[in-house]
């Protein structure tokens, strides 16, 4: 099979609540309890590029959060059950609890999945954030923290995914790594995938 690359993005936030961070926003307890604002952290891209002399497989952080990596197809895409499992075989490698599957998760992963397919782009986790803030998202996933790694544009098996792409970029290596998540999922369409992570149910 020839080697080539094609142009695909991945981005990752790390939203907190209601366990935030000392320099969070708090908004006051009132009844029912409400939340405190959701403290993303940065947002990188991970692209790959054909046109340039970079190393195959090697992610090169080309702007504040913007990666580069060249990448080959594989034959077909990876399942969101062989991708979940690729990545709980990375997390037990790496002395990470594997993640235990949600309906809840599963379903927003293949709306997020959906959602950026049919825009031809990752969105910078703008949907996940809005649904988090103003959708009243954390009490309908019923996870107090979530995570969000997600990427478009190519066909990769569940392990060249997990451990070509993502394990390549520190910043979505340790979200995927996190030893504190204890839920997942994952949500695929056509070129593109969703792997939410969540801990603390509420």
């Amino acid at each position: 099979m020839p080697l080539f690359a094609f142009i695909f993005a991945i981005a990752l936030a790390l939203i907190t609540h209601p366990l935030p961070a000392p320099s969070a926003t708090i908004i006051p307890a009132a009844s029912p309890p409400v939340a405190p604002s959701p403290q993303p952290t940065s947002v990188p891209k991970l692209v790959a590029i054909p046109k340039d002399n970079s190393p195959w497989g090697v992610a090169q952080k080309i702007g504040e959060h913007t990666y580069q990596i060249k990448v080959q197809n594989d034959a077909q895409m990876g399942t969101p059950d062989e991708i979940l499992s690729a990545l709980n075989d990375l997390r037990r490698r790496n002395g990470a609890q594997a993640l235990q599957k949600d309906s809840r998760l599963c379903d927003y992963t293949v709306q997020r999945a959906k959602y950026q397919d049919s825009l031809g782009k990752t969105d910078a986790h703008a949907g996940f954030e809005d649904f988090l803030t103003n959708l009243n998202g954390f009490e309908k996933l019923g996870y107090g923290r979530v995570g969000e790694n997600s990427s478009y544009g190519y066909v990769m098996s569940g392990v060249h995914l997990i451990e070509f792409v993502y394990m390549q970029s520190p910043e979505h290596n340790a979200n995927q790594l996190n030893p504190d998540w204890d839920r997942g999922c994952v949500g695929t369409a056509g070129s593109a995938t969703n792997l939410l992570f969540a801990t603390s149910p509420l």
